[in-house]
C-alpha cells in the first residue's frame, strides 16, 4: 500500500512540475489593448471610489497598489511605447500620494533616464527637487541642488519669478523646508 501511495504522489508531483514548467514557457505577452483596458478599468474604479468618498470614507491602499501594478505591467511589457513614460509618471505620483517617497523618486528617476524627451519632464524634475527637499525621510540637499539646477538649465524660458524662487531656495539649503518657510514668513512680515 505504501508503494502505491509513493507512486501516486510521485506521479502527481511530476505532472504538476511538468504542467507548471510548460505554462511558464508558453506565457503569452498581453496585448497593449488588453493592458490599457485593465488600467482604464482600475482608474475608473478609483474615480468612482473618490466620488463615493462620503460613503467609503477611505480608498483602500490595495486599490492604489493594483493600479500601480497594472501601470508597471504595461511599462515592463512595452518599454518602447511612449505611453509607458506617462504610466511611469502616474506610478511616481501614486507612490508620492501614498507617502512612499523612496519608490516615488525611484520611478521618477527611471522615467527621467529612460525617456529624456518626455513632455512633462520639467514637472518631474521639479517634483524630484521638491521631494528631496520637503520630505525628511529622503531629504538630500545634493539631489535638491542637482534637480533644481537641471530644471533651470533645461528650461531657460521658465518664469523669471520661479527661477528666482529656486535660486533663493538653493542659497538656503542649510535650512530644512519648514525652517525655510519660517524664514520666508519672517522676512515677509519684516517688510
Amino acid at each position: 500500500m505504501n508503494l502505491k501511495k509513493y507512486i501516486v504522489i510521485s506521479f502527481v508531483t511530476i505532472v504538476a512540475v511538468a504542467c507548471s514548467t510548460s505554462s511558464k514557457d508558453e506565457k503569452v505577452k498581453p496585448s497593449k489593448t488588453e493592458l490599457k483596458a485593465k488600467i482604464k478599468e482600475m482608474e475608473d474604479s478609483l474615480v468612482q471610489l473618490q466620488a463615493d468618498l462620503t460613503t467609503t470614507k477611505q480608498i483602500p491602499n490595495l486599490t492604489h497598489f493594483e493600479l500601480i501594478n497594472r501601470l508597471l505591467d504595461y511599462y515592463h511589457n512595452y518599454p518602447e511605447d511612449p505611453i509607458s513614460a506617462e504610466y511611469l509618471d502616474k506610478v511616481h505620483m501614486k507612490y508620492s500620494g501614498l507617502n512612499i517617497y523612496e519608490q516615488a523618486v525611484k520611478y521618477a528617476d527611471t522615467l527621467l533616464a529612460s525617456y529624456p524627451a518626455y513632455k512633462n519632464r520639467a514637472l518631474v524634475l521639479e517634483s524630484q527637487g521638491s521631494s528631496y527637499d520637503v520630505f525628511p525621510e529622503i531629504r538630500d540637499t545634493a539631489k535638491v541642488r542637482y534637480y533644481y539646477k537641471l530644471l533651470m538649465k533645461e528650461n531657460p524660458k521658465m518664469n523669471r519669478e520661479k527661477i528666482n524662487g529656486i535660486k533663493e531656495r538653493l542659497q538656503h539649503l542649510n535650512l530644512t523646508f519648514d525652517q525655510y518657510i519660517d524664514f520666508k514668513m519672517k522676512t515677509f512680515s519684516e517688510k
